[in-house]
């Protein structure tokens, strides 16, 4: 039965490897498999995040993501890049131009600034050669223009493209992975802890394990029935991709390559702040999301907070509320969060929060009426905020701000002046 869902394609998922790292080493002249290199802002201390590291310092040991202070000592040779994100912008999009002289646009879905995927399946005849040669040709010259390396999986689908990239292509001398419906059970199902699965994160994989689920051949195995019952829709994805399956078209641009289930966004802030001027910050947030929501056309019923402490305390806290109808107003979001910071913030200094919407339905101009609400309708304030948004669509965000972001406790006005979160 599962056959019939079965779709054959030719898809190359392509990753540019530790890119902000490369495009570094590549302006000096560099080879990134053989410089120590990351790329950090010095200037903001020790516990600054390392954005990247180079390919040499990878095979190392040294992961992708930690804080200054984390290195170990006595690197020889270190360079410590300042990011640059226009310039990793850049590099980018002169990539994106590459891959568009070999695939049509209709076969490119940009999945990251440093990552797509591409549908070949037309692409044979053209070339006269196999999948996995055209593929190499890519790789060779984004090499050869930019000095930038890449990998590279392919799949009879996006999933098995993807999984192949992040699972097998870093460990194989050419860097090219090829995973197809054959490999399913030899290369897919052995794949544990969950969380290393393309689209499992920590949450759903501590509930799969509370259901004795540990590697992907178990969900495989599992009753779809029971994961449906459990998950709902979530439980039929997850058991089709245990099999490989998944019918996402890159042509088919009125679908994404994975729908929007939430939006969310979180800072680490520069200093320990006292939990009154989070109030600020977390107001900014929650009319950045509520932007997010108009523009995918949906609205949210579940409100995710988390809150990190100062180091010197510890701890935090993750909480969420439910509310009774799905809402985009961002007073009506505004006031849930500050319902749980009430219930469940101590008063200690905050070092990072963190806001994430759920349960998106689409966006209904109904609304369900209120007493206690002001006489304003809710189609008057979609409006107001529709049109602001058409400002900051052909001026930039920072030339239409609230007046709240001025005060002391914004950071929305200086984080648009940053890109990628820093400058330059």
């Amino acid at each position: 039965m599962l056959e019939n869902y079965r779709t054959y394609r030719d898809i190359v998922c392509i990753d540019l490897k530790s890119f902000y790292a490369s495009v570094e080493c590549a302006l000096r002249g560099l080879d990134p498999f053989e410089t120590p290199l990351i790329v950090a802002d010095e200037s903001r201390g020790g516990g600054s995040i390392v954005l990247a590291v180079s390919p040499y310092l990878k095979k190392r040991g040294i992961p992708g993501r930690l804080r200054l202070f984390e290195l170990p000592d006595g690197i020889e040779g270190l360079i410590i890049a300042k990011p640059r994100m226009r310039t990793y912008l850049k590099y980018s999009a002169d990539i994106i131009r590459i891959y568009l002289t070999y695939v049509a646009p209709d076969d490119l879905h940009i999945y990251s600034i440093d990552e797509v995927f591409l549908d070949l399946t037309a692409y044979h005849t053209v070339y006269d050669m196999p999948v996995r040669q055209i593929a190499k040709m890519i790789l060779d010259d984004i090499w050869a223009q930019t000095r930038i390396p890449a990998t590279a999986g392919i799949g009879d689908t996006l999933l098995l493209a993807k999984v192949a990239l992040d699972i097998e292509s870093k460990k194989v001398p050419d860097g090219i992975a090829e995973w197809h419906y054959e490999d399913v059970p030899n290369k897919l199902w052995p794949i544990r802890p969950l969380a290393e699965f393309w689209g499992i994160g920590s949450r759903l994989e501590a509930r799969l394990n509370a259901m004795n689920l540990f590697s992907i051949g178990d969900i495989a195995r599992a009753d779809r029935d029971l994961l449906h019952r459990v998950f709902g829709v979530i439980g039929d994805e997850l058991y089709f991709h245990a099999h490989g399956i998944d019918a996402s078209i890159i042509a088919d641009k009125t679908q994404d390559v994975r729908p929007m289930k939430s939006v969310g966004e979180g800072q680490t802030l520069f200093k320990d702040t006292p939990l009154k001027d989070v109030l600020m910050i977390l107001f900014e947030i929650t009319d950045t999301l509520m932007a997010r929501l108009r523009y995918i056309g949906k609205e949210a019923k579940t409100i995710h907070l988390s809150v990190g402490y100062s180091k010197a305390y510890g701890g935090g806290f993750g909480r969420q509320v439910t509310m009774d109808y799905a809402s985009r107003d961002p007073k009506i979001i505004f006031a849930k969060v500050i319902d749980l910071l009430n219930r469940y913030a101590e008063d200690l200094p905050i070092r990072r929060v963190s806001l994430r919407l759920t349960g998106l339905e689409p966006y209904s101009p109904y609304e369900q009426l209120d007493f206690f609400r002001a006489t304003h309708t809710k189609q008057q304030e979609e409006m107001f905020l529709h049109a602001l948004d058409d400002v900051h669509k052909r001026y930039g965000k920072k030339y239409a701000l609230r007046l709240s972001s001025y005060l002391d406790g914004g950071t929305l006005k200086n984080r648009l002046s940053l890109v990628g979160g820093h400058h330059g």
